[in-house]
């Protein structure tokens, strides 16, 4: 948004709550960032190709992959499962899954192995793991989780690595906008009385449902989540938002501590 001098008011989750309905005509101008946001993420290089020529060169896919093998290498660890984990989590992003179906269904040896895997993508500060919880609000860590990759340009290389295909626009911008919420908080999923993608504490729980199709205009209450909100393509309403707009008003820290690998 800064790159390209638009600038909105921001703050937390209670003001964008309370105050995106004012701000609707930015829709289709956010709209359009969110798209380029898709391909190029938050990686300078690959913006500044993406401004240049429309598009993200292999030079510069090719230049990320060897940075993260180096890093593997240099912790001896195998770039053949760190491949088969990727691919694994590229393929079932926006979907539960386990730890035994990355080991069974996409070679990551043992369930200790694809448990070490991701534990190595999340201390490279690559990948958001996101627990499941009850209506009450509680942690249930034996369920299936969901990954996502943290920058929607770690999909696209990762992608080109494995030679996958990457998500699917709702599923992309579901990782994104999970990935952006638990920058600031803590955040989990639940799959009790229907799914709700992104469950967020902040006083009493709030739930985010990413839709990219047809939004109906409906209230949920469940269990203790008195509120539980749309994010859409484009559609407004009391309890819809466009994710483009939520994103944009939400002030995220643009740097943050992180502890050096060893």
């Amino acid at each position: 948004m800064e790159l390209f001098n638009i600038h909105l008011p921001r703050g937390d989750l209670g003001f964008v709550l309370s105050n995106y309905q004012a701000y609707h005509q930015f829709t289709p101008t956010l709209n359009d960032l969110l798209e380029r946001y898709e391909v190029t993420g938050g990686f300078p290089n690959a913006i500044r190709d993406f401004l240049r020529t429309g598009g993200i060169s292999n030079d510069v896919l090719s230049d990320f992959i060897s940075s993260i093998v180096s890093d593997v290498n240099r912790l001896r660890r195998s770039e053949t499962f760190l491949k088969l984990t990727v691919r694994g989590i590229i393929e079932k992003t926006a979907s539960e899954f386990s730890y035994h179906t990355l080991s069974r269904s996409f070679g990551v040896g043992t369930v200790k192995t694809a448990i070490s895997y991701v534990e190595l993508l999340e201390r490279l500060h690559l990948l958001k793991v996101v627990e499941q919880v009850d209506l009450e609000g509680n942690a249930m860590p034996r369920k299936e989780k969901k990954f996502y990759f943290i920058d929607p340009f770690i999909y696209r290389a990762f992608a080109f690595w494995t030679s996958v295909r990457l998500p699917d626009e709702s599923g992309l911008v579901e990782s994104i906008v999970l990935t952006h919420l638990s920058r600031i908080y803590d955040v989990h999923y639940t799959k009790a009385m229907g799914e709700v993608d992104a469950v967020v504490k902040n006083g009493e729980p709030i739930g985010f449902e990413v839709r990219f199709g047809r939004v109906r205009h409906e209230r949920r209450i469940l269990g203790r989540m008195k509120k539980i909100y749309i994010l859409s393509k484009d559609t407004l309403g009391d309890n819809v938002i466009p994710v483009s707009l939520f994103l944009a008003m939400l002030n995220i820290p643009q740097t943050i501590e992180l502890k050096i690998l060893e």
